[in-house]
């Protein structure tokens, strides 16, 4: 966000509020009055383009470019979803802060795993591992059968398998199924 990085800036440079406050009202030609920055502090008031650029200069601080994550497709919770051919449909969302280059995106379908996750929820993965070293987490999965999930995964009645729990009563478990790949989840959020 934006105001997280107002404050990093600041606070780095040592430029106070009533003194960014009269060096962008002197540079913009406009009044920005000391509680027009709190509110950009606090995230409240937007900071404009020419605001940012303002106070790039005056902090010495290149302003912020908003990374952005692909989302690579849909997964399933509750309802059935193939991979995509390239697993990705060009659509994109802002990263969460955490994230690395290798993070993508998948949007929720179905409601097997409600409360955690509704239909339309984001949740943001950066890497793949062996299913058994995911055991009793949550997980975006590849089957064999090419349906992407996000479920709770379980050792199954021999090694190679596994279940995997909906959160959810209402759903059953898949059980004894061959997961291709289980990507940890880094992050998730409301859509």
């Amino acid at each position: 966000m934006l105001s997280e990085w107002l404050r990093q800036v600041m606070e780095t440079s040592g430029v106070k509020q009533a003194e960014l406050s009269r060096l962008l009202t002197v540079m913009l030609g406009r009044s920005i009055d000391r509680a027009a920055v709190n509110k950009m502090l606090k995230g409240t008031r937007a900071i404009s383009g020419d605001e940012l650029i303002a106070i790039s200069t005056i902090t010495g601080f290149d302003a912020p470019r908003e990374r952005v994550v692909p989302i690579v497709g849909r997964v399933g919770a509750g309802a059935v979803v193939e991979a995509t051919e390239d697993g990705n449909n060009g659509e994109q969302v802002e990263a969460p802060a955490q994230s690395v280059p290798s993070t993508v995106a998948v949007e929720v379908v179905g409601d097997s795993m409600f409360p955690a996750y509704e239909p339309g929820d984001l949740i943001f993965y950066s890497r793949h591992l062996p299913a058994d070293e995911m055991l009793n987490r949550r997980a975006v999965v590849k089957l064999a059968t090419g349906e992407i999930l996000v479920k709770r995964i379980r050792p199954g009645s021999t090694a190679g398998f596994h279940n995997l729990e909906s959160l959810n009563p209402l759903f059953s478990t898949i059980e004894d199924t061959v997961i291709e790949w289980a990507a940890p989840i880094d992050w998730s959020k409301p859509r």
